[in-house]
């Protein structure tokens, strides 16, 4: 269920992505009279520091005035590393399950999800949960692997954290 870099569609994803997050961007300007800019996801937009993912669950509430698209992997180079799954609030309501194991095996080592990506973007103040899960044994704490995500946030916070305490 991943496009990779050598197939168009991986492209097409991202390029429509894009244009959903310009399109968030643009009404949250438009609303908030507030100056926006999207741009990669990045570690210290969650407050980490390494472009590496938790192993386990992992729990994010979005600050006002941001937004996040998920797309599929930036990067994925980790044997152990087989799925992903996902929830709307604090585990609540179940969004799906990325089996992300073929990923891995891409000469590229990246892959934009072919799925409905609807259901994998978050806006200001909502709380999404996800699960990282690695068969290596012992369970490592993260797993060498980074999410390809559009962050929609206010020039203000450029390289600041996007979600809660």
């Amino acid at each position: 269920m991943f496009a990779p870099p050598h197939r168009d569609e991986f492209y097409e994803i991202i390029g429509r992505r894009y244009r959903e997050a310009v399109a968030e961007a643009t009404r949250i300007a438009t609303a908030k009279d507030i100056e926006m800019r999207v741009e990669f996801f990045k570690p210290v937009h969650f407050g980490w520091t390494s472009y590496k993912l938790p192993v386990g669950d992992t729990q994010k509430t979005l600050k006002s005035n941001v937004a996040i698209f998920m797309n599929g992997f930036a990067f994925l180079d980790d044997s152990g590393f087989d799925y992903m799954q996902w929830w709307f609030g604090a585990k609540t309501i179940w969004v799906g399950e990325w089996f992300v194991k073929p990923v891995y095996y891409y000469q590229e080592k990246q892959g934009m999800y072919k799925g409905n990506l609807d259901k994998y973007s978050w806006k200001g103040d909502e709380t999404f949960a996800f699960k990282v899960n690695s068969t290596t044994t012992p369970t490592p704490t993260t797993v060498n692997a980074w999410l390809h995500a559009f962050v929609v946030i206010p020039k203000s916070m450029a390289e600041l954290i996007i979600t809660t305490a």
